[in-house]
């Protein structure tokens, strides 16, 4: 039963039969297909610190942002560069895709890297609160290791790109 339906999520809660024939009651946030962007600029990273109203600070990650219904996940790429970090790419690669938080979320995440060809202004939607970071791959992972960024997308995106690259 549809408890809550929102801009972005919408809450079920309903009883469902187990494979092992017990019943159970889930708590089930439905979440639309997400892709996420490490930006390779050069030498560098682009990462953003973005102010997240849900734990209430700023957090450094790589760009993301909800794939719409009809819209093809490179789109999605593609228009949330633009937006985030003001980037054109000329060329991206899919790094992972996975469910982000199985046991509550249908929420599925594709992650990817891009080569940033040109970088220009971003154009970040009215509720994004976005500055955008340019820093050094060493130094990203250097900031992933200490703690400094600790967003789950971010982490990951970064180690298998520095693993696909043979740097880690």
């Amino acid at each position: 039963m549809i408890i809550y339906k929102g801009r972005r999520i919408t809450l079920d809660v309903s009883n469902v039969i187990l494979p092992n024939g017990h019943e159970m009651k889930v708590e089930k946030v439905i979440f639309p297909r997400a892709v996420a962007v490490l930006p390779i600029y050069g030498n560098n990273v682009i990462l953003i610190k973005q102010y997240r109203p849900a734990i209430g600070k700023y957090i450094i990650e790589i760009p993301a942002g909800v794939v719409g219904d009809d819209e093809r996940v490179e789109d999605a790429l593609v228009r949330e560069l633009r937006e985030e970090v003001g980037a054109e790419i000329n060329y991206y690669e899919k790094l992972f895709e996975g469910f982000t938080s199985p046991g509550y979320s249908t929420e599925y995440l594709f992650i990817y890297y891009a080569n940033v060809k040109d970088l220009g202004e971003p154009k970040p939607e009215p509720h994004e609160v976005i500055n955008k970071l340019i820093i050094g791959i060493g130094e990203a992972y250097d900031m992933l290791r200490k703690g400094e960024i600790n967003d789950v997308k971010t982490a990951l995106a970064l180690t298998l790109y520095l693993n696909l690259k043979g740097r880690v």
